[in-house]
């Protein structure tokens, strides 16, 4: 059996990335950035504060959470994964933190995490785009 040696006869150590968590490919679904703003909002609260009841609340008619949330594919999806649940008590569509489940800044480093990724992205494809547009002149 032939084995590619790296430095000092050890064998590279590149192995394929660790498969993404239920919450890491759901926030990878999220395509918007102003939604993963505001999903990095509410998990930092609900982080830093995990006793205060408004921190541990999402009121889904909100126009700004409806807006840029509620609306962006895979928002709703992406908080439920998190860990979110509905409401059962709320009139309205609520999504509340159960109770015993706190966050730590591991979920909101997992949704700057993505939003580097898009900005990436985004970045790569007008770099893309840019260099599609541009002509030589003789």
């Amino acid at each position: 059996m032939l084995c590619t040696m790296g430095y000092a006869g050890y064998v590279s150590a590149k192995y394929p990335p660790p498969k993404p968590s239920e919450a890491e490919a759901a926030l990878m679904q999220v395509k918007s950035e102003a939604a993963l703003e505001i999903i990095g909002k509410l998990l930092y609260n609900a982080a830093v504060a995990p006793k205060e009841e408004k921190y541990r609340r999402i009121k889904l008619t909100n126009p700004k959470i409806r807006e840029t949330v509620v609306e962006a594919t895979g928002g709703v999806d992406a908080l439920r994964a998190l860990g979110w649940v509905e409401d059962p008590e709320a009139p309205e569509d609520f999504l509340m933190v159960p109770p015993g489940l706190y966050f730590s800044m591991k979920e909101v480093r997992m949704v700057e995490a993505q939003k580097e990724r898009l900005q990436k992205e985004a970045r790569r494809n007008s770099s893309k785009n840019l260099a599609g547009m541009v002509t030589v002149q003789a």
